[in-house]
């Protein structure tokens, strides 16, 4: 092969790996367009009566989103004639921006409660075909450090999406009469465009855009070659007995449970118990979202620098670090606001630390590239499940402890979490389970 000829195929898999980072990117920083909505829109002048019933929306949006992760990872999981990444997330953002725009009509609470369950299921469908897509175009080396900054897509893109939510529905440049009713119609618009952006920027694989596989390891083509294993339901089984992802699973339950209740509760919180003006609380609360970029990057150097490319001790001990914020938050909330802000920021950083480390990291690394999606798919439904369960604790919680112990529960949640990887402390996610990779699959027929 000439030396142009080696340049020029570079520079392709240079621009399709690109591609696949920052369209990806954009996309699922787009989905939270769809997702900040409702919690700006109640707090506003003239707003339907059928969205106060915030607790309720969010369950049921939750409950949702877990169905979309299943059938996300199955369907992007398939060969590229049945869905595939692109074909799942694009229909993912263009269902999320119909259902949302619909919430304009909706006056009745059971209009409402539908169009949300129809915008969880459409949102479940992003995070397993968009973290398949990079398991595609990234090798496992390349992976860790490509995945932490590609979580800013939820930690930095949650900012981004709530700040323009706000400027919807307070600007007066644009419809001025129109008020919050702005929130419905241009966020939506917005994540259609990103979405179609992504679909005709991206491809599923190397081999659609005439390139070969990018380095896979050779049990990921073991497996990939093996019908049985790629198979919708050997596949699952091949996730669920996954030593690795069942431990991951139950620790993102209690971890986004804590991360939610934080992110949906915590503004109320600083107006409870510091009095602080809900303008302030609100940009206070944004410091856990901000800060939580950080945190990823800074998971994965500790993890490849000190603990040889292990990531459960990182996880364990991040995890203890968030039980001892919560446990002297009172103290903190004693000691002045920027204290409280240090502390918040701290709190964001370690919990992103842990979720892109384990969620995206450890989970790719656990399981062949053929299971993926679903494995993905499978921790992330677990951690949604206590998502859906943590605005019905927090309130309860809060109704018979009240808000100033608020913290409590944090401290429970994370010590759990932090219980269930210690344990595994000297385990490697990257040495696949006998139960991943069968026998028949490591010798496949030629």
């Amino acid at each position: 092969m000439h030396l142009s000829d080696q340049d020029s195929k570079s520079a392709r898999y240079g621009h399709w790996r690109s591609a696949a980072f920052t369209s990806s990117w954009l996309l699922y920083a787009g989905y939270y367009l769809c997702r900040e909505n409702m919690r700006t829109v109640r707090t506003l002048p003239g707003a339907p009566p059928a969205q106060d019933d915030l607790t309720g929306l969010l369950f049921n949006f939750a409950l949702a989103y877990v169905v979309g992760h299943l059938v996300s990872g199955t369907l992007a999981d398939l060969p590229r004639f049945w869905a595939g990444p692109r074909k799942t997330a694009l229909t993912g953002g263009l269902v999320s921006a119909i259902a949302t725009a619909a919430m304009l009509f909706a006056q009745a609470p059971h209009a409402m409660l539908a169009l949300q369950l129809l915008n969880g299921f459409a949102q479940g469908l992003g995070f397993p075909a968009l973290c398949r897509m990079l398991a595609v175009w990234f090798s496992r080396a390349e992976r860790p450090n490509v995945l932490a900054w590609w979580s800013a897509s939820y930690s930095l893109g949650g900012v981004l999406a709530a700040s323009l939510t706000l400027w919807c529905a307070t600007t007066q440049l644009i419809m001025p009469s129109w008020g919050w009713q702005r929130c419905f119609i241009f966020p939506p618009i917005l994540l259609a465009l990103i979405s179609a952006y992504f679909f005709f920027t991206t491809r599923d694989e190397p081999a659609d855009a005439g390139l070969e596989p990018i380095s896979p390891p050779e049990e990921d083509l073991a497996v990939f070659r093996n019908p049985r294993t790629a198979g919708i339901w050997s596949g699952w089984w091949a996730v669920l007995s996954n030593g690795h992802i069942r431990t991951i699973a139950a620790m993102y339950f209690f971890l986004k449970m804590t991360r939610y209740a934080l992110l949906f509760w915590l503004p109320l919180y600083l107006v409870q118990t510091t009095h602080l003006s809900r303008n302030r609380a609100a940009s206070t609360a944004a410091l856990f979202e901000f800060f939580g970029f950080a945190g990823a990057l800074l998971a994965v150097h500790l993890s490849i620098q000190y603990f040889k490319s292990r990531r459960y001790p990182v996880a364990a001990i991040m995890l203890f670090g968030l039980g001892f914020l919560a446990l002297i938050q009172p103290l903190i909330t004693a000691m002045g606001w920027w204290v409280s802000a240090i502390s918040v920021a701290a709190m964001g950083l370690l919990v992103y630390a842990v979720d892109a480390l384990m969620v995206s990291v450890a989970v790719l690394e656990s399981v062949p590239l053929a299971c993926s999606a679903r494995a993905i798919a499978a921790v992330n439904g677990a951690g949604s499940v206590g998502q859906m369960l943590s605005p019905l604790l927090v309130t309860s919680f809060a109704r018979h402890y009240g808000w100033d112990n608020l913290f409590n529960l944090f401290l429970i949640t994370s010590l759990i979490a932090a219980a269930i990887v210690a344990p595994r402390w000297n385990d490697d996610a990257r040495e696949l389970a006998p139960a991943t990779v069968p026998d028949s699959a490591l010798n496949p027929l030629p």
